[in-house]
């Protein structure tokens, strides 16, 4: 990565220069420029990943930079560093798409945790662009592609709608003309995508998963035999290939290869994998061969990026010790969200021993922890709908419990955002949490205003939100209200001309009759009475 330094002072370019270490930042080369002549050659004939920039300067200044950056190498980062202290300055520059703005003379640190956080969003952004020229190339070859009768035929066989006996199966494969030998045998792989690095898009995956589809073609035990790939369901194909090209006598290039196709899809497809690999049977025999392999994947939630051959593997004593989870509460609750993370993750390597772990004892996890959190968060008054995200909640149970890795991963993620919400006691906080709530109530006074939508506010169950309501000001929630009301018509009515009746409106109240008789009530005169005595 190369940085330019846009600034007329030459001190200030030579000082910035040297005192931060721009190398340990990944930059190979800093560039200088005092103008903005200087800065546009610069950025013309070099690839600049970020510019730090003043504002007044010769021939221009870095408002005029930026605007002609952001138009002519968009993928720029930059971050303005001056000593004009403008509010308007600021608001311009990040309008502009400047990442940062700050004022001289700046700490190095600081400057360096601004530039490194450019950098880390030039670095998102080329990843994002490589994987949108992987996903671009295998769309165009995706479109071109069409479902074969053969792979139709392999799939009937593998779902059982070909009955499994070599006479049924002679007559399917010759009335399609599909070249069959009877005394070959057959050996079935299941690849499986266990998940993905990015989010993907329905519509994206679907993409994603013809491209792994495209390079399994190319393995060349599968290419050699004139094997063919079936797709099982959604992230699941079967090659199925003649015994002679990858059965037993060669397993250790069945694996080998594997192996590559693996290790190529982690690096370019984005994509952890599991290879489940079956022994050489008839060709009848297959549709119980492939529901052995489908099982064994159904059963897998400890394995990644494995070569797995099921007819060998032995199931182990271990079975799921639940946690003691009142502990793991208490440390939410306490701020200890650090040693909980070490907790669980002991907890979860202890999981991947277990080789008789299944997704159906991680679903009993799934569910006690989830249980702890909901009930943390109601002893606090908190509702979980609110104060979790929704993409938290609202992720499948099937991704959660898809392995131990993908359970974690949802664990850490609920201890974060729960432990937000939970560490500090809401007691210490009532105070602004009531200052919240007395600000929803002054900005919507002219409505109907319900406990339900201050509670929703703030964040806080409506029962709770009245308890420490009453306790900060000595008033229920509606009385409190009353009284806002009451003292905002008072101000109107002595301060302003306003009709009654308006002031009434402006106040929340839609009767004027009864607007009248709570003012009477509250003041001992009705508003005529009031403006009167005040005005006079």
């Amino acid at each position: 990565m190369q940085l330019l330094i846009v600034d007329d002072e030459i001190h200030a370019v030579r000082g910035i220069k040297a005192g931060v270490e721009w190398d340990k930042l990944g930059f190979v080369h800093v560039y200088e420029a005092f103008n903005i002549r200087q800065a546009k050659d610069i950025l013309a004939s070099q690839p600049i990943e970020v510019m730090i920039c003043d504002i007044e300067m010769p021939e221009g200044d870095g408002f005029q930079l930026l605007t002609w950056v952001k138009e002519h190498f968009p993928e720029t980062e930059s971050l303005f560093l001056t000593c004009h202290a403008d509010f308007a300055y600021a608001q311009k520059a990040i309008q502009l798409g400047s990442m940062d703005y700050m004022l001289k003379p700046v700490r190095f640190n600081e400057l360096e945790h601004a530039v490194r956080k450019a950098v880390q969003k030039v670095m998102k952004e080329k990843e994002k662009s490589k994987f949108e020229q992987t996903y671009e190339h295998y769309y165009r070859l995706w479109e071109s592609y069409q479902p074969m009768v053969v792979e139709r035929f392999w799939q009937d066989l593998l779902q059982r709608t070909i009955l499994s006996n070599k006479t049924e199966i002679a007559q399917r494969l010759a009335k399609q003309n599909i070249p069959y030998d009877e005394t070959e045998r057959y050996l079935a792989v299941l690849i499986s995508i266990q998940r993905w690095h990015k989010p993907l898009s329905l519509r994206e995956e679907k993409i994603m998963e013809y491209a792994l589809r495209n390079s399994l073609e190319e393995v060349a035990f599968i290419r050699e035999a004139g094997g063919q790939l079936i797709q099982v369901k959604s992230g699941a194909l079967v090659a199925v290939v003649k015994a002679e090209a990858g059965g037993t006598r060669c397993s250790g290039r069945v694996n080998a290869e594997l192996q590559a196709y693996m290790e190529a899809c982690n690096r370019y497809f984005y994509c952890d994998l599991c290879c489940y690999v079956g022994t050489p049977v008839p060709i009848e025999e297959l549709p119980a061969q492939y529901e052995r392999l489908a099982e064994a994947e159904e059963r897998n939630v400890t394995r990644t990026n494995e070569i797995l051959y099921p007819h060998l593997l032995r199931r182990g004593g271990g079975k799921l010790q639940m946690p003691a989870m009142g502990g793991w509460g208490e440390m939410i609750k306490r701020g200890y969200i650090a040693e909980l993370r070490a907790d669980v993750e002991h907890y979860m390597e202890g999981l991947k021993r277990i080789e008789e772990l299944d997704a159906l004892q991680l679903r009993s996890f799934y569910e006690d922890f989830l249980q702890l959190v909901y009930h943390e968060l109601h002893c606090k008054g908190l509702r979980a709908h609110q104060v979790l995200p929704e993409k938290l909640l609202s992720t499948r149970l099937k991704v959660i419990t898809r392995s131990v890795e993908d359970l974690a991963q949802w664990v850490f993620a609920m201890i974060e955002e729960a432990g937000k919400h939970l560490h500090t006691p809401l007691e210490n906080n009532s105070a602004a949490v009531v200052s919240k709530a007395k600000s929803y109530i002054s900005l919507h006074l002219n409505q109907d205003i319900s406990r339900n939508d201050i509670a929703g506010y703030v964040n806080l169950n409506p029962d709770y939100l009245t308890r420490i309501f009453k306790k900060e000001t000595g008033l229920t929630i509606s009385e409190y209200v009353l009284q806002e009301r009451i003292r905002t018509a008072q101000e109107m009515l002595s301060k302003t001309g306003m009709p009654i009746t308006e002031i009434a409106y402006a106040v929340g109240y839609n009767n004027y009759s009864h607007f009248s008789k709570m003012f009477k009530k509250a003041t001992s005169m009705n508003p005529q009475e009031y403006r009167k005595s005040r005005q006079s």
